[in-house]
Formats: structure tokens, C-alpha cells, sequence
């Protein structure tokens, strides 16, 4: 008996401890995320250099390193943010060479286990160290960076085999060819920018609804015309409906400008109903009619197939996303008497939607063979009348799963970027973001630097209107 009640504490205490992990992630982070919804980055700095264990532990330290790494770049404080994201770099990197098989996963759920952040995630981490890099005026190590944010996006697209999948990253090739620009190599400028405006056209346009920018469009004609490759140039004249003007659009010198707007989608979990049909051969068929899906498992043992038909059903947790939406619409440099428009180069939010889609994909199988074999568990104790162990089994198996709801929450909703072609009088220029409604309801000014070339700002807007599901 005695034995029985330790037995039943221990179970108890783990209940506890699980329970204790349903919670979002993001209602985890509520202090951290409440200081930067009020543009507090200095008190968010602070939240995340006190001991917040929740952060620290070893399965949550990237999403650590990550929001540190993000809070000081808003700061302003690049060379210390530098450090975070080499952090973030070096967790990832490490992670997948000692990474065999997190098995814990498969018995409760991905909660439990290190996070290595979304394959989209890991190629942002080399977009802060380019732009840390930029506003410290190191070019060098800015291009190792979009370098980087290649590679990687290479290396993660290779998981998945669909044709229709988020493969290639336009933003990285167009970072890669300004980066070029700015240090005068202009023929690897203009391949660069030949690559980002293919991946823009042949893939964004159709997966992400990212229209091509019009500047790199601009940027692709000019550094043919540098390159000397006039055939190019007039060609792409004509296919753009652009004219290049050499005495105004060589851009000597210049200001390019990376306005992160609004705040990327959070992870909510998603409870999905599965019913289980007979199939021949030892076969059941695991099926959800609403979500289009069929998935076949190959059942061995006659009593676990018979047991699985029996339940009829049984609920999965899924992660989906939950977007917010920014509240600034448009935004604005002005300098010199004249406005320059941002455009979109990434959208991180569609990103984040397709990402998640062609990983699950992928993963669902898994997921569905986890949650069955749990529900077995729980369905043979009920039926041996074993109650003590049924309840158990019961409550361990809804508790147990949980969807994983962690991400990156401060990565933008959007990535926008305007050039600006500078004259030697005009030291100042302001930038302007617009809302709903049309007012220019955030400005503010910059001073220019007495440099030749290209100068980097870089600027966030959090504000955002709503939670919305947008897929």
C-alpha cells in the first residue's frame, strides 16, 4: 500500500510538472513581451539579463540568446548584440552535430526537448549579424554573414522534398548584392541581384505573394550598365519599364535604409480530431476528412489493431500560428525636399506560415503514431478495469499532448528597405511611418554622417492592431 501511495505521489508530481508546461510559450514570455509592445527596450534588456530560468534552461537557451541578441540590436547596442546572435549561431550549430534522437519527444511531447529554432529562424539569426555589422560600418563581415544566410537556407530546404516548399531566400541574395555594391564589386553585385530577382519572380511571387522590389529592379540595371554588360541593361530597361539615367542614378553616394515593421506571428496549439478506419492487410488508416488527411499505419499485432479500431478516435496537438497584424501600412525617407518609398523584401509572417506547413508536412506521421500509441496505453487499461491505472494513463496521455509553442517572437512581421541617393548639403532626413488611416503618426529624424558611399540606419516599429488567423 505504501508502495502504491509513493507510486501515486511521484505520478502526482510529474502531472504537476507537465501541467506546469501547457502554458504558450508566449504567455510565458508576458513581462518580456510587454516591455517591448511599450518600446521598453530597456527594461526588456533588463528582464532578460535577470535570472529568468525559464530562458536559461538548456532546452529554451537559443530563444535566450535570440530575443538578448534582438532587444540590444532595437538598443542600438550592436557590438554586444553581435555576441548574442554568434551565441545563437554557434547553439545551432553544435545542436545539430551532437543531435542523434530526442526520444523523450516521441513519449510525451516536443516541449521537453532542446529547441533549435525554425529553419526560417536559423537564417534570420545571419540577417541581424549582417545588419549589427552594416550599422558598425564592417562590410566584410556583413557578406560573411548574407553568406551564411544562404548556406543555411540550402542546407534546411534539403529536409524537404515537395517541389512547391520555401526554398531559396530572395532576401538574402538581394543583402548579399547591396553588400557587394556598397564595397564597389559590382559584377558580384549584379549576379547577386540577377539570383534574388529570379527567386523573387519564380518563387515569392507564387508561394509568398512578395511582389519584386522596384530598387532592385533599379539596382539590377544599374550594376549591369557598371558591369558594362549593355545589352542586359537595355534589356531589362524594356522588361521593367525603367530608364537609367547615369548623371542621377549612379548613386555614389547613398543612404539604404532596413525598416523591420510590426512583430512576426506567436504559436498557439491546435487540437485536431482523428478517427481510425480498417484497411486490409494489417493496415489502419488514421484520418482526419476536414484537413484532407489519410495517413496509413502498418499495424503488426492483431490485438494492437484491434485495439486502435476499437478507440474510433483520438485527438492530436499541432502548433499553428497566430499572426499580428502591424499597424503601420506604409512608411516614408524623406530628404531633400523629396519622399522615397519603402518596399517589402521579406515577409517574414508568409514565411513563417509556409515554414511550419511544409514541416509538418513532413513530421505529421510521427506525430500521429506518438499520440495513437499513448491513446493504446490509456485504451488497454480501461479495458483491463485496472481504474488506478487508467486514470493515470488517462490524465498523462491529455496532459502529454501538448503542442510545441515555442518560437522567436521579436523577429518583424515584415522586412522593408528604401535607397536614397545623397548630395553633399543635406545632412538630416526623417523617416515617416503611416497607419490605417493614412497620417503619418511616427517620424523620426537621422543625421547623415560626412562619408562617401553608401551609409546604413536601421529602425523597428512594433505597433500592432490584432491577433488574427491567416491561414
Amino acid at each position: 500500500m505504501l508502495r502504491f501511495f509513493h507510486i501515486i505521489k511521484i505520478f502526482l508530481v510529474f502531472i504537476l510538472l507537465m501541467m506546469s508546461s501547457c502554458a504558450t510559450y508566449y504567455q510565458k514570455n508576458e513581462a518580456l513581451m510587454n516591455a517591448v509592445y511599450k518600446s521598453n527596450f530597456e527594461v526588456a534588456e533588463k528582464i532578460l539579463s535577470d535570472d529568468v530560468k525559464f530562458e536559461k534552461v538548456q532546452k529554451n537557451k537559443l530563444l535566450f540568446y535570440l530575443n538578448k541578441g534582438t532587444v540590444l540590436w532595437m538598443n542600438q547596442k550592436y557590438d554586444s548584440s553581435i555576441k548574442y546572435f554568434r551565441k545563437a549561431d554557434y547553439f545551432v550549430e553544435d545542436f545539430e552535430k551532437k543531435y542523434t534522437q530526442q526520444i523523450a519527444s516521441f513519449l510525451t511531447n516536443k516541449n521537453v526537448t532542446t529547441y533549435a529554432g525554425e529553419d526560417f529562424e536559423q537564417v534570420l539569426i545571419h540577417y541581424y549579424g549582417a545588419l549589427n555589422y552594416l550599422m558598425i560600418g564592417d562590410n566584410d563581415a556583413a557578406l560573411i554573414e548574407a553568406k551564411r544566410m544562404l548556406q543555411k537556407m540550402q542546407k534546411n530546404s534539403d529536409k524537404y522534398k515537395s517541389a512547391n516548399k520555401y526554398k531559396r531566400d530572395a532576401f538574402a541574395h538581394n543583402l548579399l548584392g547591396i553588400i557587394y555594391d556598397t564595397k564597389g564589386e559590382y559584377n558580384d553585385a549584379y549576379i547577386a541581384y540577377k539570383n534574388a530577382y529570379q527567386v523573387y519572380e519564380e518563387d515569392y511571387q507564387k508561394l509568398l505573394g512578395t511582389p519584386i522590389p522596384k530598387q532592385l529592379k533599379l539596382d539590377l540595371i544599374r550594376t549591369a550598365f557598371l558591369n558594362g554588360f549593355f545589352e542586359e541593361q537595355k534589356q531589362y530597361e524594356v522588361k521593367f519599364g525603367l530608364k537609367f539615367n547615369k548623371s542621377t542614378d549612379l548613386l555614389t553616394n547613398s543612404i539604404v535604409f532596413f525598416w523591420n515593421n510590426g512583430l512576426g506571428p506567436i504559436k498557439e496549439q491546435n487540437s485536431i480530431n482523428f478517427s481510425i478506419l480498417p484497411a486490409n492487410n494489417g493496415w489502419v488508416q488514421i484520418v482526419n476528412h476536414d484537413l484532407g488527411i489519410n495517413f496509413p499505419y502498418k499495424v503488426d499485432n492483431k490485438d494492437d489493431k484491434k485495439d486502435l479500431l476499437d478507440m474510433r478516435f483520438f485527438r492530436l496537438a499541432l502548433p499553428k500560428y497566430v499572426s499580428r497584424e502591424p499597424y503601420y501600412q506604409r512608411a516614408i525617407l524623406k530628404y531633400n525636399n523629396k519622399s522615397f518609398d519603402f518596399q517589402i523584401v521579406e515577409d517574414v509572417n508568409a514565411i513563417a506560415y509556409k515554414s511550419l506547413e511544409d514541416r509538418m508536412t513532413k513530421e505529421l506521421g510521427e506525430a500521429l503514431l506518438r499520440a495513437a500509441l499513448k491513446q493504446i496505453v490509456v485504451y488497454k487499461a480501461g479495458k483491463e478495469k485496472k481504474d488506478g491505472l487508467a486514470l493515470a494513463a488517462s490524465i498523462y496521455g491529455a496532459i502529454s499532448e501538448q503542442a510545441d509553442t515555442r518560437n522567436w517572437q521579436l523577429l518583424p512581421h515584415s522586412i522593408n528597405y528604401s535607397r536614397v541617393p545623397l548630395n553633399e548639403t543635406q545632412n538630416s532626413f526623417d523617416f515617416v511611418a503611416f497607419g490605417k488611416n493614412g497620417q503619418g503618426d511616427f517620424s523620426r529624424n537621422f543625421k547623415l554622417k560626412n562619408k562617401k558611399g553608401t551609409q546604413f540606419f536601421s529602425l523597428q516599429t512594433i505597433d500592432f492592431v490584432k491577433y488574427a488567423n491567416e491561414r
